[in-house]
């Protein structure tokens, strides 16, 4: 299960990272999607995923705004 864990939260934080470079939201959500669909047989491990890119969407969102601010500058 440890392994499991830590694959869920390194990609997310991978995709995360990754979204600050290209600030492609379409490209995030395919990473996030993914993680989703690895763990789609295994309800515990889903869940989990879930319960994070959850709670992530409203800060990838205000990432999203701040740099729409910014560039409206």
């Amino acid at each position: 299960m440890h392994e499991k864990i830590a694959d869920i939260q390194n990609s997310i934080w991978k995709a995360y990272k990754d979204y600050t470079r290209h600030r492609d939201m379409k490209q995030y959500q395919a990473d996030m999607r993914k993680v989703g669909v690895k763990y789609q047989n295994d309800p515990l491990m889903l869940r989990f995923y879930n319960n994070l890119a959850i709670t992530w969407t409203p800060v990838i969102v205000a990432i999203q705004q701040e740099w729409n601010r910014r560039e409206q500058a």
